[in-house]
């Protein structure tokens, strides 16, 4: 296709490097229908094209000449991170799924081979359909053995095609026990063993946690986007209420300016009082600056909390939308519940 000859092209033009983490990272998700080359280069040619279309739909937005070089530069890099993190969630979710069933297959395998099953065989009679991506990983293994690649080695090279410590680190000990000679059965089964115990543990600790992780929650979700509401709806008063302020100073100097044959002085405070400072903040800039804050808490917010609950930041991507929608919905419900309950005392 014609598209897929300019993705060629785009992603030979980056250094090989590039093309080569990518593919590592794609055969850790499980991505093995799409080639490295054609993603790159397709992450690259999208992500240009919304650098592109931002960088001429700002000047309807925006007139800061700032604004609108940075703009489609964050719009690109952030486009790339995207298509990034895609790769990166998917071999960590994929991970997790080896490392749930990776206890069971190896029980399977060692019950097999106290059968008497030779190894080779015991492991792939434990490709079994419902183990999912394990069991295209023993497949694989079992396909690399049979063709004549040693057993250590084939194992050695699932730990490349899964991003998994849990998984190199039983195999490390699988491979130990192979090169020594020693009875792999009950190895298998003190692997499996430590494989739940360290599973059980990590559910111990999210328990554990729990109580922080309601209080990000609380505090960044609920909190926070109504206590901006408040401060919005305070700024939109105040300025309402200094607006009628200064109309009412207007018409009284006019009045006194009149009445006295025409005191420029009087005339001229009143005129000056209309005009506002340019640097002066407005409810609508509260506004926006309420939008940004309750972006910026809730997506770190996320981040912490996949870092308290399961270790790593990055697990706290997928809660980043939801979070941000609950919040700006809370947010801009909460303001129309106080304009609507209060809006009759403010001056029109």
């Amino acid at each position: 296709m014609v598209f897929e000859r300019i993705y060629h092209q785009i992603s030979a033009i980056l250094p090989r490097g590039i093309t080569r983490w990518a593919s590592r990272l794609m055969l850790q998700g499980g991505f093995t229908d799409i080639s490295p080359r054609i993603y790159v280069g397709f992450a690259v040619f999208f992500s240009f094209f919304l650098a592109v279309l931002s960088f001429f739909i700002m000047p309807f937005i925006t007139q800061t000449n700032i604004l609108l070089v940075v703009t489609p530069l964050g719009v690109f890099a952030l486009s790339l991170t995207g298509f990034y993190l895609l790769l990166v969630i998917a071999a960590d979710t994929r991970a997790e799924r080896i490392e749930s069933i990776l206890p069971e297959a190896l029980q399977i395998i060692s019950a097999n081979i106290r059968a008497g099953m030779t190894l080779e065989n015991a492991v792939w009679t434990a490709a079994r359909p419902e183990f999912g991506a394990m069991a295209d990983e023993i497949k694989r293994v079992s396909a690399d053995t049979y063709g004549g690649v040693p057993i250590t080695e084939s194992l050695t090279r699932m730990t490349s095609r899964v991003h998994s410590a849990i998984l190199e680190r039983s195999i490390r000990l699988i491979n130990e026990g192979i090169r020594l000679g020693g009875e792999m059965a009950p190895l298998l089964d003190a692997v499996a063993v430590d494989i739940r115990s360290e599973q059980l543990l990590k559910k111990e600790i999210i328990t554990s946690t729990m109580m922080y992780a309601i209080f990000i929650i609380f505090a960044a979700v609920l909190a926070a986007p109504a206590l901006f509401s408040l401060s919005t709806f305070y700024s939109e008063m105040n300025e309402k209420v200094l607006a009628q302020q200064v109309k009412q100073s207007s018409s009284d100097a006019k009045r006194v300016s009149g009445q006295a044959g025409g005191l420029g002085a009087l005339s001229t405070f009143a005129s000056a009082t209309k005009k506002r400072s340019p640097d002066s903040i407005t409810a609508q800039d509260i506004f926006w600056f309420s939008l940004s804050n309750i972006f910026i808490t809730t997506f770190f917010a996320a981040l912490s909390l996949g870092l308290i609950q399961e270790g790593k930041a990055i697990k706290g991507l997928k809660y980043v939308l939801p979070f941000v929608l609950v919040s700006l919905g809370i947010y801009l419900a909460a303001l129309g519940v106080l304009r609507g309950a209060f809006g009759t005392f403010m001056p029109p």
